[in-house]
């Protein structure tokens, strides 16, 4: 947009010039009436911008939440990519301590997306309290809150199923070992044992045992360690879920009144069109309309 500040200055210079001339038929004009606006033929006007539309910012912002889901969607796909060879890659503790800061990073993402789509409610909540329920605005912020919220469960309950499978291949792993040292376990009882966190029984073995070497035992306190992280990552994962229930629990009733007004909708416009073409066909079939195109032909009107 082209800026015309300087142009505007010097045609008002040029005008006020005009007016104080004595000798200027528009300046005597313009005595005989002090509060006329109208000077040089020209009428002063004010530009008065309009403020910016609430929705606009609201937008911009799901557009940026939008993007973040996409990436943390492709942080997931990565981590459960990575769990299908899991036992197969990881054989030293700086392998875990990078699995640990991949689920710790997803973790922050979540937290924070969770934090601003909050923010988005709050914000569609302000709004219906400001221009009322049935405005668009308003019901565009829920349908983009919605909609995003939607998609933010689905990456989440992708993550969700990826710990559980990595959990449950750390215990079948931790079970072959078990197997190696020639001691028959129960998965029930590798569950009882991740539960309460006893885990003396591969101590004494590996320390009982001289077949066993101290590199199995390192590897299997690393699965142990490992799977304590993974029950903090589902407690975590647990609180975050039920806060995303409750959010799902209270937006609940108004999508299904968005749905509703749009079946609605649907049916009310497919019975007007069936009006209509009633009254097209009650217009063509109208005995008057057909009398007065007889009495009256086109050829006598032109005379």
């Amino acid at each position: 947009m082209r800026d015309r500040l300087e142009e505007l200055q010097q045609r008002a210079q040029e005008l006020s010039e005009t007016t104080a001339d004595p000798t200027n038929p528009l300046s005597a004009e313009g005595d005989g009436d002090d509060e006329s606006p109208d000077v040089g033929g020209i009428t002063q006007l004010a530009m008065v911008f309009e403020e910016e539309p609430v929705i606009q910012n609201y937008l911009s912002e799901a557009h940026q939440i939008r993007d973040d889901i996409s990436t943390l969607e492709t942080e997931v796909l990565k981590f459960c990519q990575q769990q299908k060879t899991l036992v197969a890659t990881m054989r030293r503790f700086s392998v875990m301590k990078k699995e640990s800061s991949i689920t710790r990073d997803i973790k922050l993402q979540a937290e924070s997306l969770h934090r601003r789509l909050e923010g988005l409610s709050k914000k569609a909540q302000a709004t219906e309290e400001q221009l009322g329920p049935n405005t668009v605005a308003v019901r565009i912020q829920r349908t983009q809150h919605a909609a995003l919220h939607r998609r933010f469960q689905q990456v989440m309950r992708q993550y969700n199923e990826g710990l559980l499978t990595k959990q449950e291949r750390c215990k079948h792993f931790i079970m072959r070992q078990l197997d190696i040292l020639e001691k028959n376990v129960t998965e029930e009882v590798v569950d009882e044992m991740v539960a309460t966190g006893n885990w003396e029984v591969f101590n004494e073995n590996l320390l009982n045992d001289v077949r066993i070497t101290r590199s199995q035992l390192s590897e299997i306190e690393q699965r142990h360690r490992e799977l304590l992280s993974l029950e903090n990552n589902m407690k975590e994962l647990r609180d975050l879920f039920m806060d995303i229930f409750m959010l799902v629990e209270e937006q609940g009733a108004d999508i299904e009144h968005i749905q509703t007004n749009v079946e609605r909708t649907q049916d009310y416009v497919a019975a007007t069109n069936e009006k209509f073409k009633a009254a097209a066909r009650y217009k063509k079939k109208n005995p008057i309309r057909q009398l007065c195109c007889c009495c009256c032909p086109p050829w006598r009107c032109c005379l």
